[in-house]
């Protein structure tokens, strides 16, 4: 119990006895501190620099743009599969440079400029200082919007023109401004327009009628494509007259068809002709391979039938058969005429027997385009077998639906088609780590991109150069600090060599006289943090001040968080521990005896 207590009182003699020595006392804090102080200002300076360049990189959302370098054909399927990417934060197809260039008037003022797509969570836009443009409006880039004089909340007009034969034709719209882009975002001259707008610019440039804007000109309809023909003939067919129908019209594969087999292949018979033959294709071919086939059948009375694969469709009453095509001839006992319209007429069939349907009930043809159109069967006639009879150009229409993207209007009775795809993308990744690895999937895919990849991996590279310099200049203050405290010590404790065995003599145990180096160390260190940390704030704020017109606001040149501060200081307390081991393992080395020989 008594020695309990004088250990107690050793802190308390320590410290008198730094008081005591105070000049010495005062020498060590400065060479704590004067080793403290500047790795502190150096990783202040390391830390802030980085971490200044670090967040102007993840705040420009530039730096995590991807952009491809080539045009091509980018089909909705694939991007949604790349924007559901969790690597991916914000993807927006692009048209046509086509569309790209428009006009803009506001007021006297007039500017062409580049148009480019947008979307709600545009990281550009609403980083920014601007909100993603809604259904007839816009956003202009600072240096356009100064250009025109215009502001957020005013109305221009925007003029797009395209040339049809030797006549140039102009389309107009207004448009709200709803935000002008921060000069940070841009310095060229661009409006971001919603996707949709883009796209009917796009097709207005090709020549189509934008309907919603009041824009005129033609409507892409869809065609019909077949996969083959039926050839009817009276004399058989010779080997040249075979190589001439398979050469220079798209039709490859020929085979003869007996009457028995035409029911199961076609649908029907064909009973005013002989000989009947099947020439298919590779891909499918419009109405022009009808017509080229007829040229080079003149003269022999021969009949030339489009066909189509049977493909199977869905009815009411999720009711699956597969249809045919049945064509307008001599000799079929066919419903429909020959020419028919685009409308109506196209959208009849012919069902077995079994099969009632009623009348504006749904076909759906799964596909690219999962077509679905009303059809009306035809009364008092059935198909000879388990399949559906179309008009071929009905059943052509279903054929080009299985290959790409078409939809039905019901209002105005027409297929039209629906763009293939989409020029390029603008993409942006959720992080600056995660740029590289959709660089690399994208070009693994063949797309070259064009990213900040490198600007991002120098500036990992330079923080972990940094890092290695500052711990190597850290380790040389720490050897050298740590020998100067530890060699203070220990001559401290051979000064003292005859009052710590008085000490030793009163009472005081061994565990109390190892206490004192080490309580001593303590001090030592407390006080040389508490200058190191006045210099480093001192140094830190004086570095911001100079700076400061190169610094945000928020950012900081020199700058140390709280906890880095405890760590430093823990690791300045642990070091000065170690180096007073020596010391304390000398004083319990110390024979009381000594302090009766001096005596």
């Amino acid at each position: 119990m008594k020695q309990q207590r004088s250990t107690g009182l050793i802190p308390g003699l320590a410290l008198a006895d730094l008081k005591h020595e105070w000049i010495l006392s005062l020498c060590l804090f400065l060479a704590v501190a004067a080793v403290v102080g500047p790795l502190l200002l150096l990783f202040g300076l390391k830390n802030g620099t980085m971490e200044t360049l670090r967040s102007r990189l993840l705040q420009d959302p530039r730096n995590r743009e991807i952009r491809p370098m080539v045009s091509r054909s980018f089909t909705p399927q694939w991007l949604n599969t790349l924007q559901n990417d969790p690597k991916v934060s914000f993807l927006v197809p692009t048209t046509r440079s086509i569309s790209a260039s428009v006009e803009l008037k506001f007021h006297t003022d007039k500017l062409v400029l580049e148009a480019l797509p947008s979307a709600q969570g545009d990281p550009l836009l609403e980083e920014n200082q601007a909100v993603p443009p809604g259904e007839r409006q816009c956003v202009l880039s600072d240096e356009a919007a100064r250009k025109l004089g215009a502001g957020a909340g005013d109305e221009i007009e925007l003029w797009v023109k395209r040339l049809k034969g030797s006549r140039i034709e102009t389309g107009s719209t207004r448009l709200t401004v709803s935000g002008v882009l921060d000069p940070r975002g841009t310095s060229r001259d661009v409006v971001y327009f919603p996707l949709g707008l883009l796209e009917d610019i796009e097709g207005f440039k090709d020549g189509q009628a934008v309907p919603d804007m009041g824009w005129e000109g033609s409507v892409p309809l869809a065609q019909p494509v077949f996969d083959g023909v039926v050839l009817g003939l009276d004399t058989p067919m010779d080997p040249v007259l075979k190589v001439r129908l398979t050469s220079g019209t798209g039709l490859s594969r020929l085979e003869e068809l007996e009457e028995d087999q035409q029911m199961s292949r076609l649908g029907y018979q064909v009973k005013n002709k002989t000989y009947v033959y099947l020439i298919t294709t590779t891909r499918a071919q419009g109405e022009d391979v009808l017509t080229a086939v007829t040229l080079r059948l003149r003269g022999r009375n021969a009949l030339v039938l489009p066909w189509v694969e049977p493909m199977e469709i869905e009815l009411a009453q999720d009711l699956k058969l597969p249809v045919l095509a049945l064509p307008q001839a001599d000799g079929l006992d066919t419903p429909w005429g020959k020419d028919l319209p685009m409308g109506p007429a196209w959208r009849q069939i012919i069902l077995p027997k079994e099969i009632h349907l009623k009348p504006g009930s749904r076909l759906t043809c799964p596909g690219k385009s999962s077509l679905s159109l009303k059809v009306q069967p035809v009364d008092g006639v059935f198909s000879k077998g388990r399949h559906g009879l179309v008009p071929p150009q009905l059943a052509g229409i279903l054929n080009l639906s299985l290959r790409r993207e078409i939809d039905w209007l019901p209002e105005k009775d027409l297929f039209i088609l629906k763009r293939r795809g989409y020029a390029a993308f603008r993409m942006y990744a959720k992080t600056l780590e995660q740029v590289e690895p959709l660089k690399l999937e994208l070009e693994a895919q063949g797309i070259p991109v064009h990213t900040e990849a490198a600007r991002i991996r120098d500036l990992r590279e330079l923080d972990r150069h940094l890092g290695m310099i500052f711990w190597l200049i850290a380790l040389g203050g720490v050897l050298g600090g740590s020998g100067s405290l530890t060699a203070s010590l220990y001559a401290s404790v051979e000064r003292k060599r005859r009052d710590l065995g008085v000490l030793a003599l009163i009472g005081f145990g061994r565990g109390g006289l190892l206490c004192f180096p080490l309580c001593q160390a303590l001090f030592l260190s407390l006080g040389g943090l508490g200058l190191a940390f006045g210099f480093y704030w001192g140094m830190a704020g004086l570095i911001n001040q100079l700076f400061s017109t190169q610094l945000a606001a928020g950012e900081r040149f020199c700058q140390l968080d709280y906890v880095h501060l405890i760590y430093a200081a823990s690791g300045v307390i642990l070091l000065g521990q170690t180096a007073a081991a020596l010391a304390a393992w000398r004083v319990i080395t110390i024979d009381p005896a000594e302090a009766l020989r001096d005596e």
